[in-house]
């Protein structure tokens, strides 16, 4: 413990950063958008459908450029990313605060998802992955905390400002927050970035000058991957089973919860109760998570983080029990809590730091795009008869199949 507060205050300034930027991720997040719908559906006259429809094309679409646009992070500096993705959040927020007309709104909710959950929460792992080599796992871990204090005191503070500035006042405010606030505090938490870039690329520079003709194995080891040959590697596609998982099963699980409080006769207060015990498991084993990486590395770990939500679901499709409802949020935290971190950490282990970015934004693409689809493909499930002990088994089948996926996926890494 006394390392890790050591590492903390050497480190305190980019570290908050890191959280910073986490915390940001919230303006685009489901959760949190979801606070506006019924004030957005009056004001526009939406239906729930249409809401929906309207924001999950927004999500697709946000999916498919922060391919593109998160990768250019490998190519600029860190500070001058850092600004522009927060100036376009701000952008997008003034934008849903005085926009008119569904086009408009569309193009809100792209800007939300793609700088606000897409490139904020992007920016900020890969600049911890990719700053951080010994403490990696730490660093990675404490930035996370940042989604969890959204998810924590945010919603309280939008029902407040719903109510003294309207839902449109909300958004202007936020908008300004960013401007005036967040942009002098990221360019603040960034200063001597330079020093620190440059050392990242000395230590770079003096392993690749470590390689050798002879021993192809530790080269290649050693080697900064780009994107074209991380896509022509067998690894990254039988890993990306496993890293999708959580975030599109849950997000599929979640957006259905009504359903199955209903096809279970669960009680709603007890459901939201139990949602607790997931925030807080999750924060936990977030913070746990980094000397864990630290101490037995993320290839080691990322075989095995989903195990726990597989008997969380596994509760889900044998048993109606209202104590199913806490196994399932209790594991299934201690996954979330995980994942995070150890994926983050296991991109820059595997393949290298110096092209982290575009590895990066397209994981965070396909992820995004999981998390888009889930919804309507468990919705359709459902409409079709298909029970949700039956979609929860389907659930557990996936990740029993990812887990021995991914270990033979890090036999034809080098040094695995």
């Amino acid at each position: 413990m006394r390392n890790y507060f050591s590492f903390v205050g050497r480190n305190a300034g980019f570290l908050f950063y890191g959280f910073l930027l986490a915390l940001l991720s919230s303006f685009g997040q489901t959760y949190f958008i979801a606070l506006f719908g019924a004030e957005i559906r009056d004001d526009y006259d939406l239906s729930h459908g249409e809401l929906g429809l309207i924001f999950s094309l927004a999500t697709l679409a946000s999916a498919a450029c922060l391919i593109w646009v998160g990768r250019k992070m490998d190519d600029v500096d860190l500070r001058l990313y850092s600004f522009f993705v927060v100036i376009a959040l701000a952008a997008a927020c003034a934008l849903l605060a005085g926009g008119r007309g569904v086009v408009l709104l569309f193009v809100a909710f792209f800007g939300l998802r793609l700088c606000g959950q897409g490139l904020m929460g992007h920016t900020s792992q890969t600049a911890m992955a990719r700053y951080f080599d010994e403490g990696r796992g730490k660093a990675l871990s404490i930035a996370n905390l940042g989604h969890a204090a959204g998810q924590a005191f945010l919603p309280s503070l939008v029902v407040v400002m719903i109510a003294y500035s309207g839902w449109r006042g909300a958004w202007v405010w936020y908008a300004i927050v960013l401007l005036a606030v967040m942009v002098p505090a990221v360019l603040f938490l960034l200063r001597g970035h330079e020093a620190r870039h440059d050392a990242l690329m000395a230590r770079l520079e003096k392993v690749g000058s470590l390689k050798t003709a002879t021993d192809s194995e530790a080269s290649k080891a050693r080697q900064q991957w780009t994107l074209r040959e991380v896509l022509h590697h067998p690894t990254f596609y039988m890993v990306m089973a496993n890293v999708i998982a959580p975030g599109m099963l849950m997000t599929g699980l979640m957006f259905h919860q009504i359903h199955m409080i209903e096809s279970k006769s669960w009680d709603v207060t007890w459901f939201a109760a139990c949602f607790a015990a997931f925030a807080i498991m999750s924060v936990v084993t977030g913070i746990i998570s980094g000397p864990l990486i630290d101490r037995y590395s993320a290839r080691r770990l990322i075989t095995w983080y989903l195990v726990p939500m597989v008997f969380g679901i596994a509760a889900l499709a044998v048993s109606a029990h209202p104590l199913a409802v806490l196994v399932w949020f209790i594991l299934s935290g201690v996954t979330s809590g995980l994942h995070r971190s150890v994926v983050s950490a296991f991109w820059a282990e595997a393949y290298g730091v110096l092209h982290l970015g575009a590895i990066r934004s397209l994981v965070s693409g396909v992820s995004v795009f999981g998390t888009a689809v889930s919804p309507v493909l468990f919705g359709q499930m459902i409409d079709a008869g298909i029970t949700i002990e039956i979609i929860a088994a389907i659930c557990v089948i996936w990740m029993m199949a990812a887990i021995p996926m991914t270990w033979f996926g890090l036999r034809y890494l080098p040094n695995s």
